[in-house]
């Protein structure tokens, strides 16, 4: 009998404080996500972050000017596509094995 009244107090006590549990796991979550990400953002504006960048941008534009950003597409004939309106398969008679 001692264990049911424990069990149910538990029961209780567990129904109404988890919601406020929930939150506060919740909301230190994302606290620390947001100061990571404020972290990644500060950092993301360093001078030689930023050099980098260009650095990139001015690799890129001189491929994309020399030709080395062409991109091929194969064409696949209309024949060999695979049909859309394909209604299923043949039909296949069977007979029922008792």
């Amino acid at each position: 009998m001692k264990f049911f009244l424990i069990m149910l107090a538990v029961m209780f006590l567990l129904r109404f404080l988890m919601p406020y549990i929930i939150r506060f796991l919740l909301k230190t979550f994302v606290q620390k996500q947001m100061r990571k990400a404020q972290e990644y953002a500060a950092f993301q504006g360093q001078p030689h972050q930023q050099q980098h960048y260009q650095q990139y941008q001015q690799q890129s534009r001189s491929q994309s000017a020399a030709g080395g950003g062409k991109v091929k597409v194969e064409y696949v004939p209309q024949d060999k596509r695979p049909r859309k309106d394909f209604p299923g398969g043949e039909y296949v008679d069977y007979e029922e094995v008792k």
